[in-house]
């Protein structure tokens, strides 16, 4: 169940994540006075958007029963967040050469791979995904139990970890 779990959350925070950036796109297109409002992702993001729910959630229910304040959740959120830029961006251009993304030229850059600019887009990520999480796992129960919304308020989804 843990696994199949993990897999439902995977899927939902990938593919919630790549809509996200091409809404998030088309947003800064329509700022820019674009209105077409062109946004675009990569299926290749799902990776990292699903890595976020199964490995980043689980970290964030342990340091929320730490006590750890909101806004020091959030800088660590946003410091996992760029992590997992990081690696898999260094996965996808120098291990399979793939050029998904690149932030080269941009300043405060490190590697093409993140950029300093991002610091508060992550930060903000973080905490919509701190939310989003309890959420995301009760869906992913209904879906393997079939319960009813009644029966899942009576369940204590955010210590079933």
């Amino acid at each position: 169940m843990q696994v199949q779990r993990a897999a439902i959350r995977f899927l939902i925070f990938a593919l919630g994540g790549m809509l996200g950036e091409v809404f998030y796109g088309a947003i800064l297109n329509g700022w820019g006075g674009n209105l077409n409002l062109h946004g675009q992702s990569s299926p290749w993001m799902m990776l990292d958007y699903g890595l976020l729910g199964v490995i980043l959630m689980p970290i964030a229910t342990r340091l929320k029963r730490a006590g750890l304040p909101l806004p020091a959740r959030a800088f660590v959120y946003m410091l996992l967040i760029f992590l997992v830029e990081y690696v898999s961006g260094i996965i996808f251009t120098w291990g399979l050469g793939l050029r998904v993304w690149s932030y080269e030229g941009i300043p405060y850059n490190l590697h093409g791979q993140i950029m300093l600019y991002s610091a508060p887009i992550w930060y903000a990520l973080g905490l919509c995904a701190e939310m989003f999480h309890r959420k995301v796992d009760a869906v992913a129960v209904l879906l393997l139990r079939g319960f009813t919304a009644e029966q899942l308020e009576a369940l204590d989804i955010e210590h079933a970890e």
